[in-house]
């Protein structure tokens, strides 16, 4: 045992020496030190945006020690300074010093980061690509998120869509909640115009979106290309899919002009809109409406299904003549639309040949349906809402009233109607007139209440200050005011007559005012107004509520007061094909028996003639929304 002891202790003596003489770490010299808190004071220089002295330091930096070993943050901070002050190719050559001088820093994703960013500000897109695609090292999500952007635009440039179209799903799911669906029109802007039909194919073939709206655009585009057959399949894929979707009743419009494309249908509709011009937008509200309505008689109906025949009027009158006689050549037994009144009465002269009933949804020029018994209206006219309106103040037991009114036909032809309304039932103590650039009410304010201190026999005084005493102090006495006008005066109006005090009347509006911007504009002073519209979208009731949803389901957008009025148009003339009246003598002696016909823009009776009598919708302001009266 006495060898191995002696063996055991000479290691341990061996090892402790070998320890104790170990060489330590060598001290960092005083000139890396002096250099780190050189390029650390450069970096507080940038920090406070004082970029010229930070870059002067960075530049001595690089003069008083070109071997330290912190000269990859040096070139950083300097590509920062550059990149900062919009110097891109001088901040290219730094960072791409760091890459090349030291492949092993910490600072190398940045490095290619901005590197990427560079190339994009630069407009070299393919560079920017090649430096920006790979994430893999870049953890921070707002970087993340800039890399996205920068490379959606550089694909989209590139016209690389499906490439962009990865960047921008990463977008919509991941960008401020705000942001996303901004993101998401991209996609879909993407997706109905830029993507080929293989790239839809490949798009439709996952389970997620933007899948869903692949999958619709894909059967659109083969429908458009009589590709039937594929079009139903990819439908039903759609539907197999995405059985709760919001666009299931844009998939089943789809599927059911798809199937229709297979058959013959039984019944034309003719339709004449502006799709092109500068009403298009208005002929695309109506024409979704119209095929709303089709759908739905169509999913009631298959064995008599009917179809839509458009011709674009593109406002023209001349259009709109060569529109009627192509559409009554194809045989359609009624026609919806024009919508403009000279359209319509471009139109009189042909009906006589043709002998096609047209029923226009908006056009408002008065006494177009005495041209010809062939043209019949379901939409709100000014005669109409006014007569309302007079019909509502007079069950209110109102006695005296007041009309503020632009100067305008919408504001005239109102006044006009609810004045003669009135006559010999209430009395009209002032029409004031404004305008309809008008934005200070004040001096058609003070007209009013010198009306009124006159009727009450009450001298006006010359002085200012006793005038102004004397209007501070007004009371007024009648009691109500009608205001018919547009949302952005009439939301001025309104707190300027709080301001002369005429507070607590009641007000009685106009169809205009149905937009939010009356409600922030006017705010508590417009509570208890009442307007009258002819459709309330918001309508609990359960045959509008499940027009309005489907039409949002389609479209996702809300249905207005042309799309509701060319809802009811298209369903007048389809629930009459429902009852065999399948010619247009029939439809025409159809439509002009129709009594209380229960549409979404209110109860429709044609009482032997063409101009249609509605039941319309009195709605009031009330907690800052607009409200349904029930009576």
């Amino acid at each position: 045992m006495r060898p191995l002891t002696v063996i055991a202790a000479l290691l341990l003596v061996a090892l402790a020496v070998s320890l104790g003489c170990a060489p330590a770490m060598k001290p960092e010299p005083q000139w890396e030190k002096d250099a780190q808190a050189l390029i650390s004071h450069a970096e507080i220089l940038f920090a406070k945006k004082q970029y010229d002295q930070a870059a002067k330091t960075v530049e001595g930096f690089f003069a008083t020690y070109p071997e330290s070993r912190y000269t990859d943050r040096a070139l950083s901070l300097m590509g920062e300074i550059q990149l900062t002050t919009r110097s891109y190719k001088q901040a290219l050559t730094y960072y791409q010093k760091l890459i090349e001088r030291y492949p092993r820093s910490s600072l190398i994703a940045e490095a290619k980061y901005k590197i990427g960013l560079c190339y994009f500000e630069l407009k070299d897109y393919d560079l920017a690509i090649d430096n920006l695609a790979d994430r893999s090292r870049i953890t921070e999500p707002g970087k993340l998120r800039r890399i996205a952007e920068m490379l959606s635009a550089s694909y989209v440039i590139k016209q690389n869509y499906p490439a962009a179209l990865r960047e921008f799903v990463y977008l919509s799911e991941n960008a401020p909640e705000k942001q996303r669906p901004g993101y998401r029109d991209r996609i879909s802007e993407i997706v109905e115009k830029n993507l080929s039909e293989s790239e839809l194919k490949t798009l439709a073939g996952g389970t997620a979106y933007p899948a869903d709206i692949a999958l619709l655009r894909l059967a659109r585009l083969q429908i458009n290309q009589h590709n039937f057959n594929d079009a139903i399949s990819t439908i039903k894929s759609f539907q197999e899919k995405f059985p709760l979707h919001t666009d299931k009743t844009r998939a089943e419009l789809l599927l059911a002009e798809a199937t229709a494309g297979l058959t013959a249908p039984r019944y034309s509709l003719g339709v004449l809109v502006p799709q092109t011009g500068q009403a298009a937008f208005f002929g695309d509200r109506v024409l979704k409406g119209i095929q709303l309505a089709v759908l739905a008689y169509n999913t009631r109906n298959p064995s008599s299904r009917a179809e839509v025949i458009v011709k674009d009027t593109e406002g023209s009158p001349e259009k709109a003549v060569a529109g009627l006689e192509e559409l009554s050549a194809k045989g359609v037994v009624a026609v919806i639309g024009p919508l403009l009144s000279r359209e319509v009465e471009a139109l009189a002269p042909v009906l006589a040949k043709v002998q096609v009933p047209v029923l226009t949804p908006t056009a408002p020029g008065a006494g177009l349906t005495e041209l010809s018994p062939w043209i019949f209206r379901n939409a709100l006219t000014n005669a109409a809402q006014a007569a309302a309106a007079a019909e509502y103040g007079l069950k209110q037991n109102f006695k005296k009233f007041v009309i503020f009114a632009p100067d305008d036909p919408y504001g005239r032809d109102l006044t006009r109607v609810f004045t003669r309304d009135l006559a010999r039932k209430a009395e009209i103590l002032a029409t004031i007139i404004y305008p309809t650039e008008a934005n200070d009410f004040g001096p058609y304010i003070r007209r009013l209440i010198e009306i009124d201190l006159r009727s009450q026999k009450i001298p006006i005084p010359e002085d200012d200050k006793e005038r102004k005493k004397l209007f501070q102090a007004y009371v007024p006495t009648f009691d109500a005011l009608y205001l018919p006008g547009y949302a952005e005066k009439v939301g001025l109006l309104i707190p300027q007559l709080a301001f002369y005090n005429i507070t607590g009347k009641p007000i009685i509006g106009s169809n205009n005012w149905h937009t939010p911007d009356l409600l922030e504009r006017a705010g508590r002073h417009a509570e208890g107004a009442v307007i009258v519209d002819g459709f309330y979208p918001e309508n609990q009731d359960p045959a509008v509520k499940a027009v309005v949803d489907a039409y949002r389901s389609a479209y996702q957008d809300d249905p207005d007061i042309l799309s509701a009025q060319a809802y009811d148009a298209a369903a007048m003339v389809l629930s009459l094909l429902a009852e065999k009246k399948d010619t247009p003598a029939a439809i025409k002696e159809g439509l002009l028996s129709l009594k209380d016909f229960p549409g979404i823009s209110g109860t429709t009776t044609f009482p032997g003639k063409g101009e249609a009598q509605k039941k319309l919708f009195l709605i009031r302001i009330e907690d800052g929304k607009f409200t349904l009266v029930t009576e």
